[in-house]
């Protein structure tokens, strides 16, 4: 997480935390079509503990990854449930909470809060975290209203864009295949935000079939980054060699 995008939930846990339990999630509509049932699933940047508490309740074994102290806090604070479930760290170095291996990762409001160069690291530790054929489940924002210069709030926090065509491009060339998108209203109603959800899957083999380029022209291709693209399809191409 961007530095002060962390400083931003360290010193106002609690009053974020209140933001987002009194509205109810967004996501969850997704969660049945999304994971297996009573599916082993991970929340990436549990944040109050909303979402992870609702998995729970659907059935699903799932666990947390917050790496935010204060959060986290807050979380076991308003669901004792989430107790021995939640684990401290956040992207990129996720690492392997509980053993890795899950059938599935929610990933919500938790990319934009990264640096460019942070993104292909994170996206192969939610790969690494994951069984073959697992399910990952990215809610990000699609558009915002309230970004100042250098892609921040007010208030400090980063919020990179991602668009949505690039992030599918950059997962499937990492072995995934998307199977799902959803587009939406901001659940705290904020003027001029909206969010789009992804629906992903992580092939058996670990690897992909060739994606076109995005887009028609080179000049377009090359918005996205050809480095990493390619970087993205070596390592894509090489079924149960760890990502680094």
């Amino acid at each position: 997480m961007d530095p002060d995008t962390e400083r931003y939930y360290r010193l106002n846990a609690a009053e974020v935390a209140g933001r987002y339990e009194a509205v109810v999630s967004p996501v969850a509509r997704y969660f049945s079509r999304a994971f297996p049932e009573r599916g082993r699933v991970l929340d990436v940047g549990a944040g109050s503990g909303r979402d992870l508490a609702e998995l729970l309740a659907l059935g699903y074994d799932a666990y947390g990854a917050e790496p935010v102290e204060g959060m986290a806090s807050q979380a076991l604070a308003a669901h004792p449930q989430l107790v021995g479930r939640l684990y401290s760290a956040g992207l990129p170095l996720l690492g392997q909470p509980f053993g890795g291996g899950f059938d599935g990762i929610l990933c919500s409001a938790v990319l934009m809060h990264l640096p460019e160069g942070d993104l292909f690291e994170a996206a192969s530790a939610l790969r690494n975290a994951l069984r073959p054929n697992g399910r990952l489940l990215l809610s990000l924002p699609l558009s915002r209203g309230d970004l100042v210069a250098g892609n921040r709030s007010a208030d400090g926090r980063l919020f990179s864009h991602w668009p949505p065509d690039r992030l599918q491009l950059l997962f499937e060339r990492i072995g995934f295949r998307q199977v799902g998108r959803w587009d939406g209203d901001d659940a705290l109603a904020r003027a001029g935000t909206r969010w789009y959800t992804l629906l992903l899957e992580l092939q058996a083999s670990g690897s992909s079939q060739a994606a076109e380029p995005v887009g028609n022209s080179p000049d377009e291709y090359d918005r996205y980054n050809r480095s990493e693209i390619e970087r993205c399809a070596a390592v894509a191409r090489q079924p149960n060699v760890p990502l680094e």
